[in-house]
């Protein structure tokens, strides 16, 4: 490597280091990571996968190059070829001719119709723990990858993790802060930031929104008569019924100690009566079926179009007292009291 490549290279990883530790999302982090990659060192094909622990897959994460369109968001064995090695042994790898190197899978390039000749994968790793690799295939001028580019790309892969390390606490601590530990719903803060984000939407598009106000009957005496240990008991087993009866795109909050808000964006009244069914249902069975003892659950419904949050959030309320009052409430009689006691 000439000295000009080599003041190009430590000016491209400058950059790169400052542009990521400004970077709060994994997203930007590996955007800003790839764009440094494919300039240093000129690949045919850039690949960065994560692990998913939980599936036992590499999941092509971000791709550029021949084909990317079709490598983009699909998965692989952990431990399958090249990228497997790196993960099972947390080690760096360059392979020259990958026709004469035997942890070489040629799947991939029988499935998308690449040709790959020699490889450099590094992983992506903290603490010893592996959650990615960063993959460089073929030199666009059919050079071969040398041991310097590969140190070069296991430092950038060494400094990029520990910025991804800390968008990864960053994000938690956020969302940790917008989440109620009790029932992992959104809690008020949580829901104030989608409810003005829905505000202004309604506004943009002159859009409908509906709300589900759902409040446990009985709560406080439960908490008083049985103590906060049932209470709590109660209140998971109702966002857990919540969140089960609730489809993508309808958001839940713990809106208050007992009260439980659902939002659906462009849904109607008809629609979120139907909606209002549904989590009736599905309560009313998580109450007989997972809980000693029964508790049930109003709820009010409000819908409409450019109305703003106070409204709907009123009148979702005067709706569940009056269904409340309409229908006749079980006593929260010596029975129920027996459900909690100790054998």
């Amino acid at each position: 490597m000439d000295e000009l490549q080599e003041v190009v290279r430590l000016s491209s990883f400058s950059r790169l280091a400052k542009a990521i530790v400004r970077e709060v999302s994994i997203q930007g982090i590996l955007s800003r990571l790839m764009d440094t990659l494919v300039e240093l060192f000129g690949p045919e094909n850039c690949s960065i996968l994560l692990l998913d622990r939980r599936a036992d897959q590499l999941e092509f994460k971000l791709v550029t190059g021949r084909n990317s369109d079709w490598l983009l968001g699909r998965r692989i064995p952990a431990f399958e070829g090249i990228a497997g090695w790196v993960v099972a042994y947390g080690r760096e790898l360059i392979v020259e001719d990958v026709s004469s190197d035997p942890r070489f899978s040629e799947r991939i390039d029988s499935l998308s119709g690449f040709t790959t000749r020699s490889i450099i994968a590094v992983p992506l790793k903290t603490d010893d723990r592996v959650f990615g690799v960063i993959e460089l295939i073929n030199k666009l001028d059919d050079s071969r990858f040398s041991a310097l580019e590969m140190h070069i790309l296991s430092t950038i892969a060494d400094f990029a993790a520990i910025a991804i390390e800390k968008a990864v606490y960053l994000n938690r601590i956020k969302r940790l802060a917008m989440t109620d530990a009790l029932t992992g719903l959104l809690n008020r803060r949580g829901l104030g930031r989608v409810l003005q984000r829905e505000q202004q939407r309604v506004e943009r598009t002159g859009g409908r929104m509906a709300f589900i106000l759902a409040d446990i009957d009985h709560f406080k005496q439960i908490n008083d008569n049985l103590g906060h240990a049932a209470g709590d008991q109660v209140l998971r087993l109702v966002a857990e019924a919540l969140t089960e009866a609730c489809r993508q795109g309808e958001l839940i909050a713990r809106y208050g100690g007992d009260e439980f808000l659902i939002i659906l964006p462009e849904a109607g009244l008809d629609e979120a009566r139907l909606v209002r069914e549904r989590l009736e249902q599905l309560v009313a069975s998580k109450a007989a079926d997972d809980d000693p003892c029964p508790f049930s659950v109003s709820f009010g419904v409000h819908a409409g179009t450019d109305l703003d949050i106070n409204t709907l959030l009123e009148e979702s309320d005067k709706d569940m007292y009056r269904r409340k009052e309409e229908r006749a409430e079980p006593e929260f009689s010596q029975v129920v009291l027996d459900c909690f006691a100790d054998d």
